[in-house]
């Protein structure tokens, strides 16, 4: 028999189910709605709904506790930043045991409970994706568990993603990936939601994209930041005419190009240009800040 999925956290919820979960009254979640503090919309029935984005972000702001965050559709038992058990290796034996559901708890907990997505990626996901990979190197874990591993990282930053608030009508605009001969996805995952935290609306290519779609983007959608991951170089050449290609297009539009990855070499870095070079998803954070 097949395990059962976890249940997706919804996009609207009751003023009813949020006060279940804050173990609050009612009537305080809708003087909230009220007061502008959480976005609400009415259905065709005339009953308000919150947008769970939104309900989170006060939330996180305000320092509430979610002591029943499954009447929301959220991980049960969300673990508190200050835990001992909320580390890379925690998350690594639940990536290695295929335990997608401890995965999410500990990744989604620690958003919800208010770390900021910078921390959550610098000193848990990306240490511990790390570690997975080194140790499938050196053949401690099998292929089909690191696999599976990245799906489950995939799946938990999807769901990040749909718990953070819609960017601003007038938000600055990002656009990330890896060019051809790069299929690393976790890192510019990271890298989208990090600028979404922060406001940005970003666009994620995916990976291994051609230049010229990346040029395309760049026409298309004007963007301040370009964010290229560059985790494999297979053919040093044929990379450094395509980030050519790309920053070429980004000069004309005064786009900024910033890079990030475990292959930026220094033979690399010589053959290529761009305005910064980021090791961790703070200092992305921080560069964008500064635009």
């Amino acid at each position: 028999m097949c395990a059962a999925r976890a249940r997706p956290p919804r996009a609207n919820v009751s003023p009813r189910q949020v006060a279940d979960a804050l173990g609050v009254s009612e009537s305080s979640v809708k003087r909230w709605s009220d007061q502008g503090l959480i976005a609400a919309a009415k259905t065709a029935g005339g009953h308000r709904k919150l947008v769970l984005a939104d309900v989170l972000r006060f939330v996180r702001e305000q320092g509430y506790d979610i002591g029943r965050p499954e009447s929301l559709g959220l991980p049960g038992r969300l673990p508190r930043p200050t835990e001992d058990a909320v580390t890379p290796a925690a998350l690594v034996a639940a990536l290695v045991g295929g335990d997608a559901e401890t995965a999410r708890r500990l990744v989604v907990g620690l958003f919800i409970r208010g770390v900021a997505l910078t921390d959550v990626f610098d000193h848990v996901v990306g240490p511990a994706i790390r570690e997975v990979g080194d140790r499938w190197e050196h053949g401690d874990v099998r292929v089909f568990e690191e696999h599976r591993a990245t799906v489950m990282v995939q799946r938990t930053l999807q769901e990040v993603r749909g718990l953070l608030p819609k960017p601003p009508a007038r938000a600055p605009v990002a656009v990330v990936g890896t060019l051809s001969g790069d299929p690393y996805t976790i890192a510019i995952g990271m890298a989208e939601l990090t600028l979404v935290e922060r406001g940005w609306a970003t666009t994620n290519l995916g990976p291994d994209t051609p230049a010229f779609t990346i040029v395309e983007a760049i026409g298309a959608l004007r963007p301040r930041i370009v964010g290229l991951g560059v985790n494999a170089v297979v053919d040093l050449d044929a990379f450094s005419r395509a980030f050519a290609e790309v920053a070429e297009a980004a000069r004309a539009q005064r786009t900024a190009v910033v890079v990030g990855g475990p292959a930026l070499t220094l033979e690399v870095r010589a053959r290529i240009h761009y305005a910064s070079c980021c090791s961790t998803m703070r200092e992305l954070a921080d560069f964008s800040g500064s635009l």
